[in-house]
């Protein structure tokens, strides 16, 4: 397993450097552009300026601008077609539109040189932005958002001549879907931030071996044993629509998503699911790899590549995974050192594990190819190898061998686990231990944030745009000779003092996050609680939080909000006032118009699970249950159920619904509610009922939630009721809609008026 750090960004030479960036960058645009030209005054932006799309499929981009602009400027500029007049935004495209420069790129499956995807933006009576392509026009949109001068009510654009295109085609951000049940949400919160910053491919890691969230048709089981590693919850995968609608999202924001099918390791969800009778359509769980033994599971891989490539339509990749790969439960089972010797195979440690790597990468290159794509996998650390057979494939180097696969005719795209010497002197050729020459096949590089919930990421990984400047832009941050340096002499050695270029480089990513904070981050959300000490990566909380929330929205939207991790929607309740709440919080907020659409990104407050301690009529009393499930020290009894806590693990249980739970409260109250508590864990949801009665004999439903299938979130239920007289409480639970069990962590009655 990957170890859960985000990577230790370090960069290149200790060689200093003068600031090119403030020289040819006047507005402090990040990433620099190639050409830049900035001219006395500017355009002022009014209410009659529109923004005009020269060409119809340019429509989709306007309506975004349009929107951006309104939430940094409070300014609503009206997109149009037809002519454009003094004062408007322009959008065209140019397919005649070159680059200044080559760039490496994958174009119908063949690595090539092209001058491709440029943009150029040109300011005098209008603000003109073209691009080659869609994409190229939206990243020109994206440099004029940073541009613009917001004074007040006053908005302008600086009169400017700009050229400018990537360094190389792939500039890429890698999110970990797998291990945190990532909401589709919080993938659109990403594109958002890497169109600001100009950053291409959105690389989903959606497969590993806690999760599989792509929804497949064809075994639509898969997704059972979906988990996350840090929090110990589970989530159903995807809906593919919404998918789809996301994919469309991204495209429309010149942002290109990328699928990875994480093989032939970290994959045991997938291989737990994909069972058919007695059979293992990819290979038992037990042996921590599909069977790369058996030829069996490639028409099995073959319907889930080609499900994937039919949702991700515009990605001219696809990545295969291939990283880590653990032999301890395959590699002696008899049938594969019968495959082996039948496939002329080396002895196990004499290269035989990377034959069979090696045939494995090539069999799913074959089926990539069949879709259209071009195969990515991880190279360097127990993947395939660099064997010259394999050079069709793309080489994500991420741990070491970037050198060995380039010598081997490899093309590689940097995604380094390390990066060495200063941060502001990376760039793309810096490859872990390797710096690789500008000659070299280098199609671009990846920031990979391996393991972050969608908090950390949406809220503080996709803000470090300083690793696209060295990305997009490397002749920005360091030069040949200091990389030559580099290759004859090694990195330079820590500690590397802060320079006038890192400083620099900070204050024009900070001054561009705020902005980029009003289209993404549209509502604070704040939280008064008591935290105790942390017990993991998410501390726990006792008593009842306060979150409040808050915005400077645009006229007539209004904040929504769930508390509970999902997605706010139209149906959402209204932030009207502070929110006085108790259990697991996952508070998320969101601005929607009048018509029911989101205005601006998704919002995620902090995470806190609850810990909770209240003494109340149950507490301590005698109770009793139809079951309990496990034995002696660890058995789910009745009693953790009216220990007066909830979040401290401990929960009565039982197997095979229905099973009943009940206490008595020694003496009758005059009832009028009762608060349970079932367990949270996988987002399971449970359907029962609570009786109460006087006698034991005689029972009274107060509570019927016999057809219930709303998800637990660990913040109970208050059912309340009209008064009755009781000592005994019967709670019947029906139904769990993940497993035949009941599972319920605490329950809580209160008397009238108390």
């Amino acid at each position: 397993m990957k170890i859960p750090i985000i990577p230790i960004f370090l960069p290149l030479a200790a060689v200093s450097l003068a600031l090119p960036a403030l020289a040819d960058n006047p507005l402090h645009l990040l990433p620099t552009p190639k050409v830049l030209k900035v001219e006395a005054g500017s355009l002022p932006l009014t209410a009659q300026s529109r923004i005009v799309a020269a060409d119809p499929k340019l429509k989709p981009l306007a309506e975004i601008l349009s929107e951006e602009i309104l939430l940094v400027t409070k300014l609503k500029l009206a997109p149009a077609e037809g002519e454009a007049k003094p004062g408007d935004i322009v959008l065209k495209l140019n397919p005649q539109l070159r680059a200044d420069a080559d760039i490496l790129t994958v174009q119908n499956r063949e690595v090539k040189k092209v001058r491709d995807y440029a943009h150029t933006i040109n300011v005098t009576d209008q603000a003109v932005v073209e691009g080659w392509d869609y994409r190229a026009c939206c990243e020109g949109t994206a440099t004029l958002l940073q541009a613009l001068n917001v004074n007040g009510a006053e908005v302008s654009v600086p009169k400017m001549n700009l050229k400018d295109w990537p360094h190389a085609d792939y500039c890429g951000y890698m999110i970990d879907c797998a291990r945190q049940g990532l909401p589709l949400m919080g993938v659109r919160a990403a594109v958002e931030a890497m169109r600001f910053h100009k950053v291409r491919y959105l690389h989903l890691h959606l497969h590993d071996g806690s999760g599989f969230y792509f929804p497949l048709k064809a075994y639509p089981q898969v997704g059972n044993s979906n988990g996350a590693i840090n929090e110990g919850d589970a989530f159903k995968s995807w809906d593919l629509e919404e998918l789809k609608k996301t994919v469309a999202y991204a495209d429309a924001r010149g942002v290109t998503i990328v699928p990875e099918l994480e093989t032939p390791g970290h994959c045991e969800a997938l291989l737990e699911d994909l069972k058919v009778g007695d059979k293992w359509l990819l290979g038992e769980p037990a042996m921590h790899l599909m069977d790369i033994a058996n030829d069996d599971i490639y028409p099995v891989l073959d319907k889930i590549v080609g499900e994937m490539c039919d949702v991700f339509k515009s990605s001219p990749y696809f990545h295969i995974g291939g990283d880590e790969v653990q032999w301890e439960w395959f590699i002696d089972r008899p049938h594969v050192k019968e495959f082996m010797q039948k496939n002329n195979m080396r002895e196990k440690d004499k290269g035989g594990k990377d034959d069979l790597l090696k045939r494995h990468a090539l069999k799913m290159n074959e089926i990539v190819k069949k879709y259209g794509k071009k195969t990515i996998f991880w190279g360097g650390y127990q993947g395939p190898p660099t064997d010259p057979a394999l050079t069709d494939l793309i080489m994500y180097s991420w741990y070491t061998g970037a050198q060995l696969a380039q010598d081997a005719g490899f093309t590689t795209i940097t995604v380094p686990w390390e990066i060495r010497g200063p941060w502001e002197k990376w760039n793309i050729y810096s490859s872990n231990d390797n710096m690789l020459k500008r000659t070299d096949r280098v199609l671009g590089g990846s920031r990979v944030a391996w393991e972050q919930s969608a908090e950390a990421y949406v809220n503080g990984c996709i803000y470090e745009a300083i690793r696209q400047e060295g990305t997009w832009a490397p002749d920005t941050v360091s030069s040949a000779a200091e990389e030559q340096q580099i290759r004859e002499n090694g990195f330079p050695k820590p500690p590397f003092p802060e320079s006038a270029q890192l400083k620099e480089l900070r204050e024009r990513e900070k001054n561009l996050n705020v902005r980029l904070a009003k289209i993404l981050k549209t509502v604070k959300i704040d939280a008064a609680l008591k935290p105790e000490k942390p017990d993991g990566p998410v501390p726990f909380y006792s008593g009842t939080a306060t979150i409040t929330m808050s915005a400077d929205p645009p006229a007539d939207c209004r904040i929504r909000y769930t508390s509970d991790g999902s997605e706010p929607t139209a149906s959402s309740p209204v932030y009207e006032k502070p929110l006085q709440l108790v259990g697991r919080l996952r508070p998320r907020a969101a601005l929607f118009d009048e018509a029911g659409r989101v205005v601006g990104g998704y919002v995620f407050g902090p995470k806190y699970n609850w810990k909770d301690f209240e003494q109340n009529l149950t507490t301590g009393k005698p109770v009793k249950a139809s079951g309990v499930a496990g034995k002696d020290k660890d058995a789910e009894v009745p009693e953790n159920a009216n220990d007066g806590w909830v979040g401290n693990g401990k929960l009565w249980g039982a197997w095979e619904p229905p099973q009943w739970w009940q206490v008595d409260l020694q003496n009758a109250y005059n009832l009028d509610r009762i608060r349970l508590f079932p367990w949270e864990y996988g987002g399971r949801s449970f359907q029962y009922t609570v009786e109460v009665s006087t006698d034991e004999t005689n029972w009274t439903k107060v509570v019927d939630e016999s057809a219930n299938t709303k998800p637990e979130t660990g913040q109970g239920h208050l059912h309340q009721f009209k008064p009755v007289q009781a000592r005994y409480v019967r709670l019947n639970m029906l139904k769990n809609s993940v497993q035949n069990a009941v599972q319920v962590a605490e329950v809580r009655v209160y008397e009238v008026g108390k």
